[in-house]
């Protein structure tokens, strides 16, 4: 009877260990690429560390292990930086965008506004999220005319059971930075009042088991510009309940922080920085019983992509577009006779400031120009 007893309790350990199944999610975030597509720089003409090239190989590795439980995102800022993106922004207006064509080709799965990508105006950003085979995020981007989101405010994934949020949210002070022929039609609402609403939505509308925040906005500065508060996100994850990760940007500024909130409940901030130097990550893992969560364990860290080697085949990808940038910065404008600098302008007229003045006249039609000499 004994020996009867001990095999039932194996058969029925065993049963329950079959129950159990575990999952494991990453999470991985670039923010403020700013144009580093190459691991080359067209205004300096040199080479340079990390890059989207290299993001490509990193790519290629870690998808061996997680395949579509790898999350790909990014933070915005992609619209400015580099002539590549000037090119697609303003000259090859047809061709499908730089920006779109590279996400793409790397199965981004959102991105989030940012402002510098605000700056390049309504058109070319309208025309990137067209563009892109994924959403781009923007709940605190507000439609003047309809009062609603401008862009999709989240985005919900589901990876073998698990279900993840994520919440995205841009600084709101571009208002006091951008003319607004750059975002007329739009409103930028305040970054904690605007989460505070999603995530009461969110758990209402999807039961999550993760709610993740993207926000472009940095960690630690919380001053107040013209009423607008820039960097949030530390404020928010503090403030706000329901956020497990949130992920940062704007401010360039590596970070990795586990705060407590005001509800006893712990949230991650990263910030990969800037260039596609680093990325910032999230390892989630998750213990099912039955169907049921029992246990979920999350770890944050940024990776560097200083040392990966660029991806031979994304370079091949897109040699074209190096081609036809290079032809478009190299060519000549004009000529100058002799040396100029602008190391005297701090104390008086100068040469190189002068032919800054001449060159805004003429182009502007304008009858006084400003320039500094920074």
């Amino acid at each position: 009877m004994h020996r009867l007893f001990v095999i039932m309790l194996l058969a029925l350990s065993g049963l329950t260990m079959a129950q159990e199944h575990q999952v494991k999610i990453k999470l991985v975030e670039t923010s403020d690429v700013h144009g580093a597509f190459f691991p080359y720089d067209f205004i300096s003409r040199k080479e340079v560390k990390g890059s989207l090239a290299s993001l490509s190989t990193y790519l290629n590795r870690e998808r061996t292990v997680y395949g579509d439980n790898l999350i790909l995102m990014d933070n915005g800022d992609l619209l400015q930086g580099q002539p590549s993106i000037y090119y697609y922004n303003y000259i090859d207006t047809l061709s499908t965008h730089l920006a779109a064509r590279i996400t793409n080709y790397l199965k981004y799965n959102l991105c989030n506004v940012g402002n510098h990508d605000v700056e390049a105006g309504v058109k070319v950003l309208k025309r990137l999220s067209q563009q892109c085979q994924f959403p781009i995020l923007g709940a605190n981007i507000i439609d003047t005319a309809t009062g609603q989101p401008a862009f999709p405010p989240y985005v919900v994934f589901e990876r073998q059971g698990v279900k993840i949020a994520v919440l995205g949210l841009i600084t709101p002070a571009i208002p006091s930075w951008l003319p607004e022929e750059l975002w007329r039609g739009w409103r930028f609402d305040d970054m904690e009042q605007t989460a505070r609403h999603w995530v009461k939505e969110i758990q209402k509308k999807e039961k999550p088991h993760v709610i993740v925040g993207i926000f472009h906005s940095g960690v630690a500065d919380t001053s107040v510009e013209d009423d607008f508060v820039e960097n949030a996100s530390r404020a928010v994850a503090k403030r706000v309940a329901g956020f497990d990760a949130i992920f940062c940007g704007h401010d360039h500024t590596p970070h990795v922080e586990k705060v407590t909130n005001r509800y006893g409940q712990s949230v991650w901030l990263i910030n990969p920085g800037s260039s596609a130097r680093k990325v910032g990550v999230v390892e989630m893992d998750f213990t099912f019983a039955s169907n049921k969560l029992r246990n979920r364990y999350f770890s944050a860290y940024l990776a560097s992509l200083d040392k990966e080697e660029p991806d031979s085949n994304y370079l091949a990808a897109f040699q074209s577009v190096v081609d036809t940038v290079n032809a478009y910065v190299n060519r000549p404008i004009g000529t100058l006779t002799k040396t100029i600098s602008s190391r005297d302008a701090y104390f008086g007229s100068n040469p190189f400031v002068d032919f800054v003045h001449s060159i805004q006249l003429a182009i502007s039609g304008a009858d006084i120009s400003l320039s500094a000499p920074l």
